[in-house]
């Protein structure tokens, strides 16, 4: 491959270990398509690519499942000799990507990214469905009859509003 020229990358397989969060991920051992572009830089090489693949999870209020497609973006310089990197530029500590056998490895910079991007607590909306009816409200939000604070009670009374928090006292304020 010349220096500049970008050589286009196609391959698909299973997924070496799992890509995102415990609610919502690619699986291990799902399959995964690869779209890569490589630019020879000399000393190195760029490496242009996006994954895609399956996520699976559940809605962290429903616990309904999810799955959808989605695809994640990655763009590193892999080095083919480790002191690739000169120059101030050149930290101590941090470990280039490199060629090796003619490889590069970019299982752990997918999955950086789909930690960085998959949601931690997705929620059913997020993927166009509806949470399921038989989910119950959380605490408080359920439509139950408000009960003043046994604390507050004898406050109540003689200070409308007390004990029903400070959200109520913050919107008179404004």
């Amino acid at each position: 491959m010349s220096v500049g020229a970008p050589h286009h990358v196609t391959t698909s397989g299973a997924a070496p270990v799992r890509l995102g969060g415990e609610m919502l991920g690619v699986a291990e051992g799902a399959q995964v398509e690869v779209v890569a572009d490589i630019t020879n830089l000399g000393p190195s090489l760029l490496v242009d690519a996006t994954a895609h693949a399956r996520v699976t999870g559940q809605c962290s209020r429903c616990l309904s499942e999810i799955s959808q497609d989605v695809s994640l973006h990655v763009s590193d310089v892999f080095g083919t000799t480790p002191d690739f990197i000169s120059g101030d530029d050149a930290e101590e500590g941090d470990e280039p990507h490199l060629v090796q056998d003619d490889r590069v490895d970019i299982t752990q910079l997918l999955v950086d990214e789909a930690g960085l991007n998959l949601p931690f607590n997705p929620v059913c909306e997020d993927y166009g469905q509806a949470c399921s009816d038989a989910t119950p409200a959380p605490d408080g939000i359920s439509g139950e009859e408000e009960v003043v604070d046994p604390r507050w009670a004898a406050l109540a009374d003689k200070f409308p509003g007390v004990g029903q928090g400070a959200s109520s006292d913050s919107e008179e304020d404004d």
